[in-house]
Order: C-alpha cells, then structure tokens, then sequence
C-alpha cells in the first residue's frame, strides 16, 4: 500500500493513536507515510499546549512540536491542517524572543592598534573575530589607535554608559597597558575598576593573555570573549618616588639587561615588527655595560628572610660577587616590616605578577614559576653579577627552565620593592613592553594592588 493511498482513506481512532505509537519493527516505508500524514494534520477538538517555553538562544531557535492527542474520530486524514496558534500565544513567543536578545547585547568599545606585530591586527579582528563576537549578542564601536598613549588617553575619557560591558584591545600587552593607565587614572575609580578588559593577541608579545587565559590566538580569544566570565588578577603599581609618577602593570617590571633590550628595539620596530626584540638583544650582548643596584624588598614570609652575612662565609662572596646583605626593621604603627637590601652588580632584576609565559617561541619558558596571577604577591627575581658568559648561560637554562637553579639566581616572593640605580647604570625601568624614563638616579618603588584588575574571559581549564 503506498503512503499516498493510505493517507486518503478514512481510518478509526484507534488507528491514528496507533500512528503516534513508537514501534521498532515497523519499517522504514511506514514511518515515511508517518511523515506525509504529519505534514497534513486533522482537525481536532481538543489540543495540548506545551507547559514551558524555552527561550530561544542567541545562536538559534528551538522550534517544539505540538503533539495532538484525537478525541473523536476523523474520516479524512488529507484534511490540510490549516489552524494557528492562538493570538496570545503568538504574542508571548514573540516577546520571549525579544527579552533574550535583549539580555544578551553586550556593548563594548573596541580599541585596535593598527601597528601591532606585523601590522595585522586589522585583518585579524574584521577577518576572524568580528563575526563571532557580532554573533555572540556584542555591540561594538571599533576606535584605531593614531599614536602611543592615544588608547590611554581613550580610556580615560569613554563615557562608561557606551561601554558597560568593558573595553576590548586588539593589539600586544602594550596596549593593554595604555587602557590599564587609563581607567586607574580617572576619577571615578570605583567605576573604572569594575571595567573588565579584554584582549584579542594580535601583537609582537601576548604574554598576558597566554598566562592568564591561556590563549594564544585570535579565534579561541574571540570563543573566549563570547562565552563570558571573569578573571580577577592582582595589579602592580610602579611609582617613581621623587617625580610622584606612578605608572600601573599586569604583568612584569624589569631594570638592567631587559630594560636596555626594550629601549633599544624601539629604533627597529618599524622594520622588524616581533623579531626586534633578538636583534636589539644581540646588539646589546654584544656591548654589554656593568649594572650596578641597590635593591630593598619586603619578604612575604619575614620568617625565610636570609640571615644577616657572616664574615667567614666566604662562599657568599663567591656566589654574589661581594654584594653587601644588611637588615633593616621599619616600625610602622604596631607593625614591623622586616626589609632585606642587596647591593652590588646585576644582570637583570625582574618582578613578575604572573609566572609570565611567552607566547612566541617554540618551548614558551616560564620567568617566574611559582607566581600566580592572584595570589597577592610579587616574585622578584634577581641576577646578580656581570659579564657575557653568565648572561648567556643564563638565557640557555631559562630556555629549559632551569634558569632558578643557577647559583647565581635568586628567587623570592615578596609584598614591595624598591631599586635604586647606581653610579652611570642606565636609569630606565620597563613595565609590560613600556620603558619608563627618569631624570638622575630616580628609586623605582614597586607594591601590588591585589585583584583590582578583571579581565574578560575565563581559563578553559576552570
């Protein structure tokens, strides 16, 4: 019998409660007549309505079938099914769909800098992220970047009312740390601190976002935004104490070798976009200058505070090259804070907020494994010594990981800390990709802020 004649003939009740049965050993001809009669349903005097609506999602609609259950008998089951919903049925659908949409829309601004890495960071917002995040309920109002700290200076004059769902910067951590500067540096504080960042890598170095979120590239950072969620993370505060400048980071904050590289590459970063940073290391290995600090830093543990230098403790000699270790006690209220000082010559000192993870490269060597991105604390690395054998066996075992266990290497969590400049050292300190400049022989004082930061996104993992 074909589907054709057996939806045309009149059938009993039990034989169209029959049709809405499941049964496995029917075959595959039945249930496609089961499907012709579906599309050409009877009219019937009693209907069940869903107990629920479900909302419809951002990415589609969930489309229920009524399911009818057949009081009396019908003769003619080729009678088209031609009955509506009713109005307000209709009309709460309607209204359920707009409600989502509604709570859905996210405006954001979005700042891009068009001069990131290889200058691509247009390409890969319009091309690879634009969409998804369009998709995904956000409305965005796109400002390029025409000069440095124009997107501090954005930041710290966005009307909060056009963007309450934060700020979301294309380009490297330098831009990031433009739009940090400037919401720490308004006025209304309060408001600007509940302003979540966001960030699409699309620069010469996205450490950040690799650390923190652990992602690396465009795509999963757009996944990332539209799904939503918060990180909290800890933010540093580096102020030059004579001038009154304070200047904020997420990420890093390093004197010696490191700040001379960043200077340096500046001159090449129109030519050689990411890879500025090996030839400007290269040029300045080459030319190495002594470095010589004055460090004070305030243990987060004062009970693992090294004790004070013995005079027959030669080999302290050997492994710091004669730098001088004294104790100080800072009575403060009914609190006392028990500073360490190490003087002497350094390679680099570095005080890292995160365990600091580069993007680029192959291995992506960990700086500072033990520092967490909220874990109230700084991990101040130090260097100590001079000279091109040191620094390159330095750079080899950092490469593996094994850079802390090098005598030279010391390693210490850490609530502030304070380096001064000694003598003809170069006086600049880098913050998150930014070099800082000073007049004279300027102290550098680096605290933390705890969890004042929030960035967009969460970490696939939690």
């Amino acid at each position: 019998m074909s589907a054709r004649s057996l939806v045309r003939s009149p059938v009993s009740c039990s034989a169209v409660n029959e049709c809405f049965t499941y049964n496995s050993r029917r075959s595959r001809s039945f249930y496609q007549c089961s499907n012709t009669m579906k599309l050409q349903r009877p009219q019937v005097a009693q209907m069940l309505l869903p107990r629920k609506l479900r909302k419809s999602s951002r990415l589609q609609t969930a489309i229920f079938t009524q399911r009818q259950i057949v009081s009396n008998c019908c003769s003619d089951l080729s009678t088209t099914y031609t009955e509506e919903l009713p109005n307000y049925l209709a009309i709460n659908v309607l209204q359920d769909q707009s409600d989502a949409k509604q709570e859905n829309i996210r405006k954001v601004l979005v700042i891009l800098n068009p001069y990131s890495g290889f200058r691509s960071s247009r390409e890969v917002f319009y091309k690879k992220v634009q969409s998804t995040l369009k998709l995904s309920g956000f409305t965005m109002e796109v400002v390029e970047t025409a000069y440095a700290g124009h997107a501090k200076e954005l930041a710290s004059t966005v009307d909060f009312s056009t963007c309450p769902d934060g700020i979301i910067c294309v380009g490297g951590d330098g831009v990031v740390n433009e739009v940090l500067n400037g919401l720490l540096g308004r006025d209304d504080l309060n408001e600007a601190l509940q302003l979540p960042i966001g960030i699409v890598p699309a620069g010469s170095d996205n450490s950040l976002v690799w650390t923190v979120l652990g992602i690396r590239d465009p795509v999963s950072a757009a996944t990332a935004l539209a799904k939503g969620g918060f990180t909290p993370i800890d933010v540093f505060a580096v102020k030059w104490i004579r001038a009154g400048v304070t200047h904020f980071g997420l990420t890093a904050s390093y004197c010696g070798f490191v700040a001379d590289v960043i200077q340096l590459s500046e001159k090449f970063r129109l030519q050689l976009g990411p890879f500025r940073y090996v030839i400007a290391g290269l040029l300045k290995f080459l030319s190495l200058p002594q470095y010589r600090f004055e460090v004070d830093y305030l243990p987060l543990f004062p009970e693992s505070n090294p004790k004070p230098k013995s005079p027959n403790e030669n080999f302290h000699d050997q492994l710091f090259d004669g730098s001088k270790v004294k104790r100080s006690t800072q009575m403060d209220g009914n609190t006392a804070d028990n500073w360490v000082t190490r003087k002497g010559e350094f390679l680099g000192i570095l005080v890292c907020n995160h365990f600091c993870k580069p993007a680029q490269g192959l291995l992506s060597p960990v700086v500072a494994p033990k520092a967490q991105h909220d874990d109230g604390s700084l991990d101040l690395i130090l260097v100590h010594g001079s000279g091109r054998l040191r620094l390159f066996c330095f750079f080899v075992a950092y490469q593996f990981c094994w850079h802390l266990l090098l005598p030279f290497v010391e390693y210490v969590k850490v609530k502030e800390v304070k380096i001064r400049p000694v003598g003809s050292t170069h006086n600049g300190c880098g913050v998150d990709g930014e070099l800082l400049q000073a007049e004279g022989q300027p102290e550098w004082h680096c605290s933390l802020l705890p969890a004042q930061g929030r960035l967009l996104g969460r970490h696939p993992r939690t």
